[in-house]
């Protein structure tokens, strides 16, 4: 199980370093500073795993509230929890997974 579990990661860095790897000689030949595109493909895959886990964990941890406050009334206009659990299962999902070159630039010019 163990040696599934790294290959799979060491699968996903693979792809994601020859997604990120055209980009980089293009902006080499382009003159722009590389080390931004280096760091966007860095950032990305720091990032990638922590909201894989957070966005699996809270649609677990929301399915189960979800089941467990059936027909509890919530806090909309006399609605149930359902519509609160929904949104928070879809924010923890929703939102960048990679980190753009352009973010790179804003943060650390």
């Amino acid at each position: 199980m163990a040696r599934k579990i790294s290959s799979g990661i060491c699968t996903a860095i693979l792809v994601l370093g020859l997604l990120i790897t055209p980009s980089s000689a293009v902006a080499a030949e382009q003159g722009e500073d590389l080390f931004y595109y280096l760091g966007s493909g860095v950032f990305t895959l720091l990032h990638v795993p922590f909201k894989l886990v957070t966005c699996g964990t809270t649609q677990v941890l929301t399915s189960l509230a979800y089941v467990g406050t059936y027909g509890v009334p919530g806090n909309y206009e006399g609605g149930t929890n359902g519509k609160q659990i929904g949104e928070v299962a879809r924010g923890s999902c929703t939102g960048a997974w990679v980190i753009p070159v352009d973010q790179v630039k804003a943060d650390y010019q």
